[in-house]
């Protein structure tokens, strides 16, 4: 008896109720609500953030900038201000995860144009992981 055909069948129905599952997580997300109001920043995130968005950083034209003075312990009170009183919405470009948007109402650094930026931009992965965060 051949079981490939079984075996494709079977394989089949197990990616589409994987895909239906994933669809399914992604719209209950959509809630844009972090219960606990809690993210883990990950050192992967920590480095982009460092590469990008610090105040001595060279490698991003064009791209907000924490004031000088900032630390990692002050960067991560800041981010878990901005997810516990920020503003939700759904990522951009279908993407998933959510960008939560703070007015801490003092500046934090400089906008893309090198204005003073009092505003704190974190995008949140479904996992709860920061992927990156920004003034703004």
């Amino acid at each position: 008896m051949n079981l490939r055909p079984l075996i494709a069948l079977f394989l089949a129905f197990g990616l589409l109720f994987a895909v239906d599952l994933s669809i399914a997580q992604t719209a209950q997300y959509g809630q844009v609500q972090n219960g606990a109001g809690q993210v883990t920043l990950t050192r992967w995130a920590l480095q982009h953030i460092m590469a990008r968005h610090w105040p001595d950083s060279t490698t991003a034209t064009g791209a907000g900038k924490f004031q000088a003075g900032i630390t990692e312990a002050s960067l991560r009170d800041m981010i878990n201000e901005a997810v516990r009183n920020g503003h939700a919405r759904h990522n951009t470009h279908g993407r998933p995860g959510t960008i939560y948007e703070y007015d801490f109402q003092r500046q934090i650094g400089t906008t893309i144009d090198g204005g003073p930026a009092s505003r704190l931009r974190v995008v949140v992965s479904t996992r709860s992981e920061v992927i990156t965060a920004f003034p703004f």
